[in-house]
């Protein structure tokens, strides 16, 4: 049995037509172009490659994983479609070439059209695009094709089923706090009762509460904001006081020991000034004492007469 990415391709590929490439009839295929809803086998997916994503988007049936929107292109298509779209603008299937089946104006006309209906079925609110039909004169005609973003198209229910697994994931741990809180609650509510011995009456009735509280939206709702953030933000708010207060009692101690040191300073000046003024007194009343007043004509070294 072969091994296949999605469960679904298995049956996809039991559809008529399905069984071999679109290409070549080689059975079993492993591969298909999702743009163009067929299959092929690993030969002619080579070959498909070379057109570009705008002509043919290849993918593995059994590497490359698939969703939804992307199987929507193989029911929907399928080989047996493929060719019928073909045949109606009389297009010979066995001996048409590759550019004639995949590049001409019919070719680009089914693949609108595939991918209209697939958009009308995977979104409710789609308006589906008018496609005009080619005339059958120039339906044959070889188009170009310009690369479009179609790669991303595909792949945009796969982004969105991976930003929901994440926010699933989120609110699961999420959930698992409040039911892990409610449950201790539950527990603490019957405690209390036994504690006031009101009975097992009161004990399930407190149970019978606490499991009402966990399926209410309102107490899941502030669970989930207290787990989210109350915690988190009152760490923060207790930090930073914490912070401001360090600070400012860095800051007083700062001054404190500022203001103490000047006022040494200070007093050590003013002792120093006066020390000084106490010197000069003493030196001053010295001078006056030894001080001998000079006589006009009298040499000092002599004493004046009484």
């Amino acid at each position: 049995m072969e091994n296949y990415s999605h469960p679904d391709i298995p049956d996809i590929l039991e559809k008529e037509g399905n069984s071999e490439c679109v290409d070549c009839g080689e059975k079993s295929p492993k591969w298909a172009s999702i743009n163009n809803g067929v299959f092929l086998c690993l030969k002619c997916a080579g070959v498909h490659r070379s057109f570009g994503m705008g002509i043919s988007l290849v993918s593995s049936l059994q590497v490359d994983s698939w969703t939804d929107n992307q199987l929507l292109y193989l029911n929907k298509g399928g080989n047996s479609n493929f060719k019928k779209n073909l045949q109606d603008f009389n297009i010979d299937i066995s001996s048409a070439s590759l550019d004639l089946k995949y590049k001409s104006k019919a070719a680009d006309y089914y693949r609108r059209y595939l991918k209209n209906e697939v958009d009308r079925e995977s979104d409710p609110n789609y308006i589906p695009t008018q496609i005009v039909k080619p005339d059958i004169n120039v339906a044959q005609e070889i188009i170009e094709v310009k690369e479009e973003k179609i790669e991303e198209d595909q792949n945009k229910e796969q982004k969105e089923k991976t930003i929901g697994k994440k926010f699933f994931g989120f609110m699961n741990s999420i959930l698992a706090k409040v039911k892990e809180g409610t449950s201790e609650m539950a527990q603490n509510v019957g405690k209390g009762f036994n504690e006031l011995k009101l009975g097992e009456k009161f004990k399930t009735a407190g149970t019978a509460i606490a499991g009402a509280a966990r399926n209410s939206g309102q107490f899941i709702a502030e669970k989930t904001n207290q787990a989210v953030h109350s915690e988190f933000v009152q760490n923060i708010s207790n930090k930073t006081k914490e912070g401001i207060n360090n600070i400012v009692e860095k800051t007083k101690t700062m001054m404190k020991k500022e203001s103490n040191e000047n006022k040494v300073e200070n007093n050590e000046e003013k002792k120093e000034e006066g020390e000084s003024s106490g010197e000069a007194v003493v030196e001053n009343n010295n001078t006056s004492e030894n001080k001998i007043e000079a006589v006009p004509g009298q040499s000092l070294d002599e004493s004046p007469e009484k």
